[in-house]
């Protein structure tokens, strides 16, 4: 099969990362339980081989299906789906604290650094109850909801590769964004992310550029951040999708993220 999709000028995926302009990942607890992808003990996880050829077409069908169909497919979605993220959460995380540090946070579970492949519908009823991607996160810090995350969109529309971080203290905040060494160093590392790339910065607050700061500020973008920040894009799925490789493939963007997580994990 093509796994081959243009991601280019795609910006609906990036909706739900996970729905507001910073994804609940990071800040708000996700009360949706899911489907568990209970952790499996390394002894007893087999290497990620890539994912089959199966995933894809599995997503595509489970984003407009029922809980029936779900319940009789459920085998399917533990060979297809939940199998190789386990394993492929637990490659990335070993290649991930080798690149950019040994305090990088890899759990290979729901809730841990997967996402519920349900969707929440409390706000939103008429949604699909199933998501057509699942969305991973790989933290550094000793709380999952507060720490700087790398994040992985793995779905039908294409890999989604992402740095964020939630901003605990806006006072905090403007002041380094304000500050000449600090906030020229953010702003430079953003830019540097996005030579070459369609980087979509997410999770401004503000319309205007909140006071005493000026609306010429050379970072008045970045003052303008309340909740938290997200610098993210979409690529087509590459054809190493079903090969050990892919995890080579996804740590390179991941890595290409460390200065703007750096200046997270160093300040905020």
């Amino acid at each position: 099969m093509d796994r081959r999709r243009d991601g280019r000028n795609r910006r609906r995926p990036f909706v739900d990362w996970s729905g507001p302009a910073i994804p609940p990942p990071i800040l708000i607890p996700n009360r949706s339980k899911g489907i568990d992808m209970a952790p499996t003990s390394r002894s007893e996880q087999p290497a990620f081989a890539g994912f089959p050829d199966d995933f894809l077409p599995f997503l595509t069908e489970l984003s407009g299906a029922d809980k029936v169909w779900f319940q009789a497919n459920k085998t399917r979605y533990r060979d297809a789906v939940t199998d190789p993220m386990k394993a492929f959460v637990v490659a990335m995380g070993d290649r991930l604290r080798e690149e950019m540090g040994s305090a990088i946070v890899a759990e290979p579970k729901t809730n841990g650094s997967i996402g519920p492949i349900t969707n929440d519908l409390r706000f939103n009823p008429d949604r699909s109850p199933y998501k057509d991607h699942v969305l991973l996160r790989f933290w550094e810090g000793p709380e999952r909801k507060s720490a700087p995350t790398l994040f992985l969109r793995v779905g039908v529309e294409g890999i989604g590769y992402a740095t964020g971080a939630p901003i605990m203290d806006v006072d905090r905040w403007r002041a380094l964004v304000a500050d000449e060494a600090t906030g020229s160093a953010l702003a430079d590392a953003l830019a540097a992310l996005g030579h070459g790339r369609d980087l979509d910065i997410d999770g401004q607050g503000y319309k205007k550029v909140p006071k005493p700061h000026a609306e010429d500020h050379p970072r008045a973008d970045l003052l303008r951040h309340k909740m938290g920040l997200q610098a993210r894009w979409l690529e087509p799925i590459p054809d190493s999708f079903g090969a050990a490789a892919f995890v080579d493939h996804c740590t390179e963007r991941l890595v290409a993220c460390a200065d703007v997580h750096r200046w997270f994990v160093d300040h905020l």
